[in-house]
């Protein structure tokens, strides 16, 4: 298994202190972008696209702070809550909150596969360790970019991100259940409690 450092593999880089670009009133407005905001990063480590925020711009954005299909998106403080971009989510603003961890050779990294090593606990834990142990703390880029980041064969990688897209459907699943349960159990404690009244 080879081991490299984050930051040899992919470029990290913070995202865009929102009000240096943010237009003042209408007449300024350059561009008009979505944009990622704490609540977009799913634990399941896709974007949330309903929680998107609206972004006005008094300038076109640098593609340096816009999501790229193949970005992995993290949180800049415990939890990290890394997410994949996809082609439906490209094209987003990145705030400073977050931060873009972009691939420099796609053909030897995949980006599922490195979201699901940093969405591990030991990773989060080695974070903490490193910062302090304080998880309120903002994390610092050169934390993330010095990362020991285990790559196995493409192959390997195809097959762990696969597992892990399966297992994540199967959570959302038995969410639902549980939810659905929940619902089925309130409204028979409801007809008892109602009939019991009568």
């Amino acid at each position: 298994m080879r081991y490299f450092k984050l930051s040899e593999i992919a470029n990290v880089q913070s995202g865009l202190v929102l009000n240096r670009k943010e237009a003042k009133d209408e007449a300024s407005i350059a561009c008009t972008y979505k944009r990622l905001n704490l609540r977009s990063l799913d634990e399941d480590g896709k974007v949330d696209e309903l929680s998107l925020d609206n972004y006005n711009a008094s300038e076109i954005l640098d593609e340096q702070i816009i999501t790229v299909k193949g970005d992995v998106i993290v949180r800049m403080f415990a939890p990290i809550c890394p997410v994949t971009i996809t082609e439906e989510t490209s094209g987003l603003v990145i705030p400073s909150q977050l931060s873009t961890i972009r691939m420099k050779d796609t053909t030897q990294v995949l980006p599922e596969y490195l979201r699901y090593y940093l969405s591990q606990d030991s990773v989060i834990n080695k974070i903490l360790v490193e910062e302090g142990w304080q998880s309120q703390r903002t994390i610092k880029i050169s934390t993330i970019a010095n990362l020991l980041i285990p790559l196995p064969k493409m192959e390997q990688q195809i097959t762990i991100a696969k597992i892990a897209r399966a297992n994540a459907k199967r959570k959302k699943l038995y969410q639902e259940l549980i939810q659905q349960e929940d619902v089925h159990i309130g409204a028979l404690i409801n007809k008892i409690i109602g009939g019991n009244s009568r």
